[in-house]
């Protein structure tokens, strides 16, 4: 992977930002190749390079808790390397709440140099992110945990109509379909499900993440934190002085890993790198840097989304308003075929009688 993959890849990305929340799937190859300066076609023969090599593999779609009314923390989980950090990412399936984790490599908000499984929680209240920590601690390595801390998701305040939420449910299920056969799958016209679909990532109700490999590009991402705003433009040049092929990005998603903790002091990094070991040499001499208070790859370990809490959630609410919404039968056959929930007995009725 050369500079101009990793510009394309940063063009993925609204604004040219590295967002830990995602890219926006409408972002074509047209606007991508206006701003690194190649022909659309050169564009997507690089991407489908990425596929056959396997650092691509297309989206997960996470949903942002807040719409169904709770919020989200994050958890440290201290592993020794990184397949125990595999090995946890298996056992979390069993944790009902988890949402997302990460195997990360570097130094934990708290010092601790070494792998950790960082995960986010759904936490609707104290009661419930009290008994998911109890069943986590005995997948750590070490007995402790670090955390819960408060996750500064992006705000979501739009109220989610029926329609919104059978869109959710078939881009869930189906996050790497084309607009056209989503909205044959909801039963809308294309302009319609182009719309609705626009609302919920604009809203931040739905985020689209990138299924990439790092260990394939030869680069790892850095998450830096300096220790003041004014450390940061030092800290850059430092960076390229010492190595010239990285690229320092502007990062969006770094806040709340710890309340303490000032994004504006935050920034990321694509920084070579050949291996696990090389990885942990690079952030040992990263978190040497005067005014770098904080040095973690969070792109090289392996990466898992979990689904099952969320759709068992998204099914209920849709059940819920087809319980008071007057359906249609194409639109019946259409939640069908988006297989997220059956058919209730008033929808029955309506297909029979027609």
């Amino acid at each position: 992977m050369d500079d101009t993959d990793l510009r394309i890849f940063r063009w993925m990305y609204p604004g040219g930002v590295w967002s830990w929340w995602g890219t926006d799937p409408r972002i074509t190859t047209t606007k991508i190749a206006s701003r690194v300066g190649l022909e659309r076609t050169a564009v997507w023969a690089r991407i489908r390079h990425w596929k056959r090599d396997g650092f691509w593999d297309g989206f997960e779609v996470h949903v942002n808790p807040r719409i169904l009314g709770v919020d989200q923390v994050r958890v440290e989980i201290p592993v020794l390397g990184a397949a125990q950090g595999v090995d946890v990412l298996d056992q979390l399936e069993h944790v009902d709440g988890v949402l997302l984790a990460r195997v990360v490599f570097g130094v934990s908000v708290h010092g601790r140099e070494g792998e950790a499984v960082v995960l986010m929680l759904a936490a609707e209240d104290a009661t419930h992110v009290n008994r998911r920590m109890r069943l986590l601690r005995p997948l750590s390595s070490t007995g402790d945990l670090e955390g819960p801390f408060h996750d500064a998701l992006p705000p979501c305040t739009y109220r989610l109509t029926p329609l919104d939420w059978r869109i959710l449910a078939a881009v869930i299920a189906n996050p790497n379909a084309s607009p056209a056969r989503l909205a044959r799958l909801v039963g809308v016209t294309l302009k319609t499900f182009d719309h609705h679909r626009a609302i919920l990532i604009e809203r931040h109700a739905i985020f689209y993440l990138p299924k990439v490999d790092w260990s394939k590009t030869g680069f790892v991402g850095l998450e830096l934190f300096c220790r003041s705003v004014e450390d940061v433009d030092r800290v850059r040049a430092e960076l390229e002085s010492r190595y010239p092929a990285s690229i320092p990005m502007d990062l969006k998603g770094g806040e709340g890993i710890a309340p303490e903790w000032d994004h504006s002091t935050c920034f990321a990094v694509l920084a070579p790198v050949q291996s696990p070991n090389g990885v942990h040499a690079l952030i040992r001499d990263v978190s040497r840097i005067p005014g770098v208070r904080l040095a973690r790859s969070e792109t090289w370990g392996s990466e898992r989304l979990y689904l099952d809490w969320v759709r068992r959630r998204v099914a209920d609410r849709i059940a819920a308003t087809l319980a008071v919404v007057p359906v249609s039968v194409p639109r019946l056959a259409a939640r069908r075929r988006v297989g997220l929930v059956a058919a209730t007995p008033a929808e029955g009725r309506a297909a029979t009688s027609h």
